[in-house]
Parts: structure tokens; sequence; C-alpha cells
């Protein structure tokens, strides 16, 4: 029976209930008849019974499990002194042959039993540890365009502020007549704008800093441990790819320009305070035009 039970247990990969029945009959049927057999000597069953019910067995009915494992090895430690078993006569050659039979017996089932339960344990730990990883990944990432959020950003920059020796230069931008994409268009034309540019900023900025989507057409660089001429030499790059960009949604090819502020970061004023002149230069490249850098 045993043997049967590991085997279904097997075949389906269902390793709960097969296992409790496994150690019942074990707990409650083969320990106790081994017990009964062979004596004193063989109070080891009694421990591994108990073992097998704190394993496998749920919480709120281990105690009672063990009551009524210890009420029937009490009866039974009882009734082998009355009435004896035959086997007790037998010599030690016979009852290792015996125990190691029925423990060959027993052992195969409870062994694949054991070892779907670790493959089962190891699957589940994969699924989990994916969990966290695209729970990380959800808390960090804008899920339009699978850049860093502003929450990321925030932190990452506080990180460098405790690095003093290093300088870094921020860069506000947003897509020009945004809205006019819109209306045109559609948001998921708006939508797939987004991504394509964000795609390229991505790109451009993975050896030079990091860059996040702050909010709606907004994007926000963070050049790390370079110059402001350099930072500018960069921009001017991505600019150029912006104006070479072309986004096709629904057999039409949609084309944008945007506009960059760009500010160094004062550790006296602190981030706000250059995120807030770099959306000043922003504002005035807007006000005087759209379509370039402010530096």
């Amino acid at each position: 029976m045993i043997v049967t039970i590991g085997i279904i247990g097997w075949t389906t990969k269902s390793v709960q209930i097969p296992a409790v029945l496994i150690i019942l009959l074990l707990v409650w049927f083969e320990f106790p008849y081994l017990y009964y057999c062979y004596g004193d000597a063989s109070i080891v069953y009694l421990i591994l019974g108990v073992v097998g019910l704190a394993i496998f067995f749920p919480r709120n009915v281990v105690i009672i499990s063990f009551a009524v494992t210890l009420l029937e090895y009490l009866v039974i430690m009882l009734n082998s002194f009355e009435r004896p078993s035959v086997w007790r006569n037998m010599d030690e050659a016979g009852k290792i042959g015996t125990t190691l039979g029925a423990f060959v017996i027993v052992g195969e089932p409870v062994g694949a039993m054991i070892f779907e339960l670790l493959r089962s344990y190891e699957e589940q730990r994969k699924q989990l540890l994916s969990l966290s990883e695209d729970l990380n990944f959800a808390a960090n990432h804008d899920p339009l365009t699978r850049l860093y959020n502003r929450r990321y950003l925030v932190n990452q920059v506080n990180e460098w502020i405790c690095k003093p020796e290093k300088s870094f230069w921020i860069v506000l931008m947003d897509v020009d007549d945004f809205k006019a994409v819109n209306d045109t268009y559609g948001h998921d034309a708006g939508d797939e704008v987004l991504k394509a540019v964000a795609e390229l900023f991505m790109d451009k900025m993975k050896t030079y800093g990091r860059v996040c989507r702050w909010g709606g057409e907004e994007f926000l660089f963070v050049f790390y441990g370079r110059n402001g001429d350099a930072a500018y030499d960069v921009l001017q790059e991505i600019y150029d790819e912006i104006h070479r960009l072309t986004v096709s949604y629904e057999n039409e090819e949609i084309r944008i320009t945007m506009t960059f502020g760009l500010e160094e970061y004062d550790k006296n004023d602190g981030m706000e305070m250059a995120i807030r002149r770099a959306d000043e230069k922003l504002y005035q490249g807007k006000e005087t035009g759209r379509d370039k850098i402010v530096y």
C-alpha cells in the first residue's frame, strides 16, 4: 500500500496528500508493528514516527497526532508484556534482515516522495524569486516606457550625493507639443512616441548615467561623474537622434522635437533646487521657440 501511494504521488506530482497518508501508515501501523515485534531496542521507530508527524503534518493537528501516536505505543507496550511477539526470540541476524527489508520497502516510496517534495520546493523557490524580481522591477520602473521611475532616480541621486568627489548634471526635457500628437493621432500613438523616445534614451545613456520618466512627457537625465561640456556633447548627439527619429503608427509617420534644460547639481543647494533650475531652463527653451538645448 505504501509503495502504491508513493507511485501515485510521484506520477501525479501531488505530494501533500500522499505524503500524509504514507506518514500515517508508517507511524500508526508499520512502526508500531516493528516495535511490537522487536521490543525496546526498536524505540527508534517511535522517534521516527514523531519526527515524521512534525515534518509533514499541519501545525494545528500535530499535537492531536502526537497524543494518538503516544497512546498507541503505550497500548502496544503494555500488550507486549502480556503477549510477547514470537519474533522477539529471533536471533540478531534475523532481526537485522527483517528490519532492513522493512526499511527497503518503506524507503523507496518515501525517498521518491522526499525527492518530489524537494523538487516542488525548488520550483516554488524559483517562482518566488521571479516574483520578487518582478515586484522590484515594478517598484523602480515606469510600466509604459520601462525606464526608471522618479522614486528610483531620487534614491540613486541620494546615494551619489554621499560621494562628494563626484559631480553630476541634471537634464530635464519634454516632448514639444505632445498634446498635439495625442489630439492628432490619438493617445495610443502618443504612447508609442514615448516608448520610442525611451528606447533611444536607454541606448544613449547606458554608459553616461541614468534616465527616468519624470512624469507625462517629461524625462530626466542624470550625468554622473562628468562635467557640463561632456554632458552637453552627449545631449547634442541625443538631440540629433531625436531629429532623425520617425515613429510609425497606423500608416502614419510621426516626427517630434524636444527641448532640454541642463543644470549642474550643487551640493549646497540640493537636488530639488537643481531640478528646479533645470526646469526653468526648459521653460526658457519653450518660450524662445522650443527644439533646443538650454545650457
